[in-house]
């Protein structure tokens, strides 16, 4: 029994540093969405400042301990929150885990190199690097020597044990308290929930942000602190497995309950001391992988989306490729170049060193060219690269050393092994995606480092098996320069294979299956097959990969590709470009060869000046700040810099050619007006207006629409848009629209899809930007203003997609807008809200959405509501209410523009009438200069 008790205890701390990790990863996640891996770089540079003031300077715990937990934590969280979380918050899912992988590379790094810089500037005698993770069992927040008592019976626990249980604790209550019961909080959780919804909510997502990475900075560097004598040392690899351990806690919790989060937590550590002092397997790393199986069947059993996915789409949209504007000379020339810049360097140029160097660089180019399958084409985020190419090197060997099998036979068996376990990685991919598919493969992963890779029979009793190179007729890959050439062929046939791939109908069945399952499903693609497909694929190409790495490396061992390098190869190939293939094997080439540049430097041959040459740096740390720095380059732009050159270099020959039109006083393309000015009127953009005044024409011929003979608008309106221009990227969607829209009445917009009503209310929300025009409220522009404020001046936008956060409650939805007086008004006015008050939004019906919507603004009227197709998708009765409500809105003054594709309904309250055709106001004016039966016919036809 005492044993059983001291088990409980020893776990029940270790899983306190879980809770508490796994507490700041839930914070971090539920407030901004992005799953923080730099968490424990955090920890690591508070433990190690901890050490150098407490330790190194001896000041007293408290002035050390305020001083990095309460001054430099929250520095620190805003610098990350402007450089690199903000940019990313509506990046994909890869690019977020790249940043933050840069930054667990950076941040320890930084904190080394800068402190290692003042003691050499200064001659301060405090302990240098070297000093500090070397060290053992350093102080955290209790006294030293730590103090120690007894839990009866005779149970151990130290003053450093209570003080992390007693920090885990309180933590886990602030955070739920926080998150709760705060209207902090609620912002939080909204801004996940839908990002451009809290926005015109009047949530500023700037400061939500920046609060939710100022406390989880807070946490980290406290758990770094309290952790370090737990743990026994300040190391990385430390708190990187801490980290990963706690996701499985942030998992349990479902990445947002922190109750359940600080449960999972110690429930966790304590299982892991019970298992490894119980259980007893001759499984070699069966006890330490508890954790990672604890992470899959929580992720499996929690972490499914249950969320209603037909009519969704991928957040993500393909970046646009401006290489495909040129020619295919301009296209092909420079890599064509640096292909035989580089056979030619190969050949004549390097030495066996260097030679060997970019042999190792396209082995890993091939493993990265598996990323451009499963990440770039596919759109799921895989951890598991490493492993397979692991797998297929162990195979190859077994096969090879022990069954005499022949080489290439071993090659096609260890390939075909890899496909399979991809399809075994695979399967949490049919009902997960995003991060908790990431997580996943991760997890089996480590579980294949842990457990798979140390069988004995599999790695020959941890001493690896020789892989010999092979000679193939006349071509010697006992050569590094011949490997290289055979290796160079290798990925361009991998790289045609992709470009085909793409071009295939497969390819299009990935690119449906990506954008949406569920219409997919409905054209007949399988989406089943397409993951499947996918994984398998990408796995035959990194083990592919592995083979290649470890016959460059002669052996093949399973200390050759860890798991964890998944994450920094990832993260590699996405600040190249994840999408394209030539960007991946660029990738691997540097990947290789950048380490040995920085540490050896590059010299010349005698002839070159001396000054052209550098002797390299010996730091360690330099390539890891290099590779952080790209991280927040990354924030920038993140499809990868190559992405961004191609973009820059884009917009230079759009802005010589619109100089150049200028000049010669030619017309302007589409492309070339936004290089120069937003007020140019295209010639694209004459075009279509002349055809939307020719329509307007018949339409008014046709005595569909009359016009007025007195003016329509004596006084501006309450809302006024004048010359308003909007593009996305180089296409104008809104070519100078001019509408007003009178105060205390209802106008109805009128549009077909594609005619540009969306844009516009997105537009006016503050959601979308324009290029030029003005939005007057009420004689206040408001055309630059943040989305949130304009809440404040008086306008409210129902999006179209129902204007409700579904992972909120009813009653959450009410607080974000109306305090309790007025909360109870709804309440009496919606008595089937306040049935479902403690039901998610998500779970209601559409007409109950609808309402939840539109009932602040009842109990509260703005000035002026903006209304997105708001009967859209709801029967005939509910479209009733809903525009009963908007005629009690009209009696109450406020001004409404109701945005339709079909109008018949509509047009029974609206007092005036407004179309948009292709981004053009087609006519504007009251509602008594509608001839309804004409306009059927002449503009809108079966529509209606």
């Amino acid at each position: 029994m005492d044993t059983f008790l001291a088990l409980v205890v020893s776990g029940a701390v270790t899983g306190a540093i879980y809770s508490l990790v796994a507490s700041g990863l839930t914070l971090s996640y539920a407030a901004t969405g992005i799953f923080n891996f730099s968490y424990g770089a955090v920890a690591f540079s508070a433990a190690y400042l901890y050490y150098i003031f407490h330790t190194g300077l001896n000041w007293p715990i408290v002035p050390a301990g305020v001083l990095v937990i309460l001054v430099y934590a929250p520095l620190l969280g805003i610098l990350l929150d402007v450089a690199v979380f903000k940019p990313l918050a509506r990046a994909n899912e890869s690019a977020k885990i790249m940043a933050t992988v840069g930054l667990f590379l950076a941040i320890p790094a930084l904190t080394e190199w800068i402190c290692d810089g003042i003691i050499d500037i200064f001659h301060v005698d405090i302990p240098t690097s070297a000093t500090v993770l070397q060290v053992g069992f350093p102080a955290g927040l209790g006294p030293v020597p730590e103090d120690t008592w007894h839990i009866p019976p005779h149970i151990p626990i130290t003053s450093n044990s209570l003080v992390v249980l007693i920090a885990a604790a309180v933590c886990a209550v602030g955070l739920w308290f926080l998150l709760r019961r705060t209207p902090l909080g609620l912002q939080m959780r909204a801004v996940v929930d839908r990002d451009s919804l809290a926005r015109i909510r009047g949530v500023n997502d700037v400061r939500t942000s920046r609060s939710a990475w100022i406390v989880g900075t807070i946490l980290a560097a406290l758990a770094g602190v309290v952790a370090a004598p737990i743990l026994g040392s300040i190391s990385t690899t430390g708190y990187l497995t801490v980290t990963i351990v706690a996701a499985a806690a942030a998992v349990v919790g479902r990445l947002r309950s922190i109750p359940l989060t600080f449960v999972g937590g110690l429930g966790l550590g304590v299982i892991q001391d019970l298992v490894a002092g119980y259980v007893k397997v001759n499984i070699s790393g069966f006890a330490d992988s508890v954790p990672i199986v604890v992470l899959i069947i929580a992720l499996l059993a929690m972490a499914r989306d249950r969320s209603r996915r037909g009519g969704t789409t991928a957040d993500e949209a393909p970046p646009r490729d401006y290489l495909s504007l040129l020619p295919v000379w301009r296209r092909a020339g420079p890599w064509v170049l640096a292909t035989i810049f580089l056979i030619c360097y190969v050949l004549f140029l390097a030495n066996s060193f260097w030679a060997g160097t970019i042999v190792q660089g396209l082995s890993l180019s091939i493993i990265f060219l598996s990323f451009v399958v499963v990440t770039g084409m596919g759109g799921m985020v895989s951890l598991a690269q490493a492993t397979f190419a692991t797998m297929s090197g162990l195979t190859t060997g077994l096969l090879i050393t022990q069954y005499n099998v022949p080489l290439f036979l071993a090659m096609l068996i260890a390939l075909v092994i890899a496909g399979l376990v991809g399809l075994l990685v695979a399967l949490p991919a049919l009902r997960l995606g995003g991060l908790p598919l990431a997580l996943a493969t991760l997890a089996l992963a480590l579980i294949g480092d842990n457990v798979l890779f140390q069988w004995n029979w599999l790695d020959n009793n941890t001493s690896g098996w020789t892989m010999p190179r092979p000679v193939i007729g006349p071509v010697n890959l006992t050569s590094n320069k011949t490997m290289a050439i055979v290796l160079l062929v290798l990925c361009g046939l991998i790289m045609v294979v992709i470009r085909n791939l793409k071009r295939s109908s497969w390819g299009r069945g990935i690119a449906a299956v990506r954008s949406s399952e569920m219409a997919a499903s409905t054209s007949g693609v399988a989406p089943l097959r397409i993951k499947l497909g996918l994984f398998a694929i990408s796995a035959v190409i990194a083990g592919l990969g592995g083979i290649c790495y470890v016959t460059f490396q002669a052996s093949a061992s399973n200390t050759a590709t860890p798991a964890i390098d998944s994450l920094l190869w990832l993260a590699t190939v996405v600040l190249f470009g994840i999408r394209r293939p030539a960007a991946a094997v660029l990738a691997g080439i540097v990947s290789a060869s950048a380490p040995v540049i920085i540490g050896s430097g590059f010299h010349w041959w005698s002839w070159v000046p001396s000054w052209l040459s550098w002797n390299g740096t010996q730091s360690t740390e330099i390539p890891l700040i290099l590779f952080g720095l790209g991280a927040v380059g990354l924030a920038r732009d993140p499809y990868g810099f190559l992405s961004h050159t191609s973009n820059q270099n884009h917009e230079r020959r759009m802005r010589r050619a619109a100089r150049r039109a200028a000049a010669a006083g030619q017309p302007v393309g589409a492309a070339t007006a936004s290089a120069l000015s937003s007020s140019v009127i295209t010639a694209e953009d004459a075009a279509i207006s002349a055809e939307v005044e020719r329509h307007g024409t018949e339409l008014i011929s046709a005595g569909a629409l009359r016009v007025s003979s007195g003016p329509l608008d004596e006084t501006p309106g309450m809302l006024s848009i004048e010359g308003l221009r909007v593009s996305y990227g180089d296409v104008e969607v809104l070519h100078g629209i001019d509408l007003s829209v009178a105060t205390g009445k209802i106008t109805g917009l009128f549009g077909v899809n594609g005619s540009g009503k969306s844009t516009l209310c997105s537009a006016i929300s503050g959601l979308v930007p324009s290029s030029s025009g003005s939005i007057i409220l009420d004689g206040v522009d408001i055309t630059r203003m943040p989305a949130y404020r304009r809440v404040g001046q008086g306008v409210i936008v129902a999006p179209e997609s129902r204007g409700v956060f579904p992972g909120l409650t009813v009653e959450e939805n009410l607080l974000l807008r109306l305090d309790a007086e007025h909360r109870d008004e709804v309440y009496k006015r919606f008595p089937q809200l306040k049935e479902r008050h403690r039901l998610p939004a998500g779970s209601l019906s559409g007409g109950e959405q609808q309402m939840l919507a539109l009932a602040p603004v009842l109990v509260q009227p703005p000035k002026v509501v903006i209304a997105d197709e708001p009967t859209l998708g709801l029967a005939p009765l509910v479209v009733a209410q809903v525009l009963d409500v908007f005629r009690e809105l009209r009696d109450l003054g406020t001004t409404i523009l109701l945005v339709e594709e079909k109008i018949r309904d509509v047009l029974t309250v609206a007092d005036r009438a407004a179309f948009i055709e292709l981004g053009h106001i087609v006519w504007s004016g009251e509602r008594a200069d509608l001839n309804d039966e004409q306009l059927v016919g002449a503009y809108f036809g079966a529509k209606l």
